[in-house]
């Protein structure tokens, strides 16, 4: 399922019906993300509001003010206004436990959470570290991505782009280059580099890392599929295209989102398109102007 923001501050939610996680409650709200098996979002007012699965009370946000929220596969994560980060839902392998300290954003993965301090280090916790996953190397990072699998990736505030966890794929092995963002997927990652290049590394067995020619202003790595959008806002997939998630539809684009088996992103107006595979509605986008 998928999310979006209107600019009038309603979240609507389309895809996927189970547990409830489309049917969004009413407010106006200034931040929301679309997890596994809820959604969260974050009112104007700065409460935090989770719907969708109740089991082990990952839809029960704990009473506070957030400035950032995000919803994972069963335990949802936020920074308090104060930066303190606090995790609820499943938590039998510590995902709730978000480590002490001041957060300047965290990011609610599959079994883990990983977040950057306002000092700019980089922590992980919750499930298994078997594969070092939790482990992040030491360094301050401006910017982190919790994959979908068992790796996660940052980069330093010198632009270093750091990965740690599995590497059956070589997903740990960065290229040497100075990075401005990186998108940890399902076996692979991808960035973008100061000169505004595209990256990629790790599994190439759908062709994840071949990087069309290109200068691009933001990057998204999906299950096992990657979408840029460039300088210019034109949309460029690539990757598995099984239920034709790198067909992207003409128009010019400021954000875009690869999922597992969809793709959806925001025209300059406001509109919100999404195309892939659709079984379950997530490619039938609510009409409305989105931000």
């Amino acid at each position: 399922h998928s999310c979006g923001l209107t600019v009038a501050g309603r979240v609507v939610c389309w895809g996927s019906k189970g547990y409830g996680k489309t049917r969004a409650p009413a407010g106006r709200y200034k931040q929301v993300s679309a997890g596994w098996f809820t959604s969260c979002a974050l009112t104007v007012s700065g409460r935090g509001v989770c719907w969708g699965h109740e089991s082990s009370g990952v839809s029960s946000v704990p009473a506070g003010r957030y400035r950032q929220i995000s919803a994972g596969y069963a335990q949802s994560c936020a920074v308090t206004l104060s930066g303190k980060g606090v995790c609820w839902g499943y938590g039998d392998s510590g995902e709730r436990r978000a480590p002490p300290g001041r957060y300047a954003q965290i990011s609610a993965g599959v079994e883990r959470s990983c977040g950057v301090t306002t000092a700019g280090r980089g922590r992980c916790w919750g499930g298994s570290n078997d594969a070092g996953q939790a482990t992040v190397p030491p360094g301050r990072y401006s910017q982190i991505s919790a994959g979908t699998a068992l790796h996660s990736c940052a980069v330093r505030v010198d632009g270093e782009g750091v990965c740690w966890g599995t590497n059956g794929s070589g997903q740990r092995r960065v290229p040497a280059g100075d990075y401005t963002q990186i998108s940890a997927g399902g076996s692979h990652t991808c960035a973008l580099n100061s000169a505004g290049r595209g990256v990629c590394w790790g599994s190439n067995v759908y062709g994840q890392l071949q990087v069309p020619a290109g200068r691009y202003a933001q990057v998204s790595a999906g299950g096992a599929h990657v979408c840029e959008i460039t300088t210019s806002g034109l949309g460029s997939c690539w990757g598995t295209s099984k239920n034709r998630q790198t067909a992207v539809p003409p128009g010019i684009y400021t954000s875009i989102s690869a999922g597992i088996g969809h793709t959806c992103a925001l025209t300059t107006t406001g509109e919100a398109v999404c195309w892939g595979s659709g079984s379950d509605g997530q490619t039938r986008v609510p009409p409305g102007r989105y931000k």
